[in-house]
């Protein structure tokens, strides 16, 4: 199975060259079922060094997305020096399916915080029902807009004998796009 190549006017960088790739601003289209698509290529290079990083993502509130925040996380405590302290805003919006949903949406945010904090991430939350866009903004400049926010996986069975349940670039992906901007 051989999975298309994005469209794309920049390349993500490759992260696993000797030579990082300088990043680039652009926009780069990614199709229905590619695979080899990992947050660790997709985001962490422009992530990488940024202490503040402010996330706008209105649908962290069910199980798959709160684990797509929790592996961002995990990405950027990977990426990081262990001496240094990253910050992470989340602004979300509450589950509107109810109290019970609202109440296991809680409960995913605080299991992502606690175990961020013991990597040296710390993640504050916000609730907001006035957010439509998604987007990453750092305090080294640059801004992600994400088309989908970080929900770009199709569903993974939680398998342990199953690739794509551990490692990201052995999933699907939905459709999505990313733009990637430098700002002053």
């Amino acid at each position: 199975d051989v999975s298309p190549q994005p469209r794309a006017e920049v390349a993500p960088p490759d992260v696993a060259s000797a030579e990082p790739s300088p990043l680039r601003e652009g926009h780069v289209e990614y199709q229905e079922n590619q695979r080899g698509v990992s947050y660790d290529t997709l985001l962490i290079p422009y992530l990488r060094g940024a202490s503040h990083i402010m996330i706008v993502d209105p649908y962290i509130r069910q199980f798959h997305q709160a684990r797509n925040l929790m592996e961002l996380v995990e990405a950027i405590a990977r990426d990081k020096d262990p001496a240094d302290e990253v910050t992470i805003a989340l602004t979300t919006s509450e589950s509107t399916d109810g109290p019970e949903r609202q109440q296991a949406q809680f409960e995913f945010l605080l299991k992502v915080q606690q175990a961020a904090a013991v990597a040296g991430v710390k993640l504050d939350v916000a609730l907001s029902d006035a957010i439509h866009d998604r987007s990453i903004t750092t305090d080294t400049g640059w801004r992600i807009l994400l088309g989908r926010g970080l929900d770009i996986f199709q569903y993974v069975k939680n398998d342990p004998f199953d690739l794509s349940s551990r490692m990201q670039e052995f999933r699907q992906v939905r459709p999505f796009g990313v733009t990637y901007l430098r700002e002053p």
